[in-house]
């Protein structure tokens, strides 16, 4: 909290002589009296902790905070694909106050439904409005940076396993894809 400004020494609740200072609560803009150092180390004067979005515990809710962990968190097991190639999320998203409800407008007004994921239509772009759109799993799986296969490499890999000539471990390797791919797109599953 930023402290406005210092109200002076006072015993505390412990009759301990103390140094008090007044802040200014950054979610409620109330002022509050704490004691000096302790309040530039608190982040609001409590309320934040009874702020609860609508929406929050809702799988829309846990995909946006989903996004913010990859993105801000560097100690997110995703974060070296995500926040650490630089990508970033819109300020309008990550906003305080009204982060989540400008994401979940947006992705009510496009095309949200429960079940579909997010997906960042340049796989190198920005979370913002313009580079995202909401798909199936399935589609979201297809462009990923390791998912290399187009409808054509897809019809090359089952030419290819007809000769009898490879394994599916073989173009699993040649291809550099997953094997459990391999057999999707010789099986028609994928890349139809």
């Amino acid at each position: 909290m930023k402290l406005i400004r210092k109200l002076g020494t006072k015993l505390d609740k412990n009759n301990h002589l103390q140094s008090f200072g007044l802040y200014l609560c950054p979610f409620c803009l109330q002022e509050v009296e704490k004691r000096l150092g302790d309040g530039e180390k608190c982040k609001s004067c409590g309320c934040h902790k009874n702020i609860k979005h609508a929406g929050f515990g809702t799988k829309l809710y846990d995909v946006w905070a989903s996004m913010k962990q990859r993105i801000l968190n560097p100690k997110n097991k995703r974060f070296k694909d995500y926040g650490g190639r630089g990508i970033i999320i819109c300020p309008e998203w990550t906003d305080m106050e009204n982060g989540f409800i400008n994401f979940k407008d947006w992705s009510l007004s496009n095309g949200y439904i429960e079940g579909l994921t997010i997906n960042r239509i340049d796989n190198n772009g920005n979370y913002e409005p313009n580079n995202c759109n909401w798909i199936t799993n399935k589609e979201n799986n297809r462009n990923t940076r390791r998912s290399k296969v187009t409808l054509e490499k897809a019809n090359e890999i089952r030419e290819l396993y007809k000769t009898g000539d490879y394994t599916q471990r073989i173009l699993a390797v040649k291809y550099n894809i997953q094997h459990s791919n391999i057999f999707n797109i010789i099986n028609n599953k994928n890349w139809v």
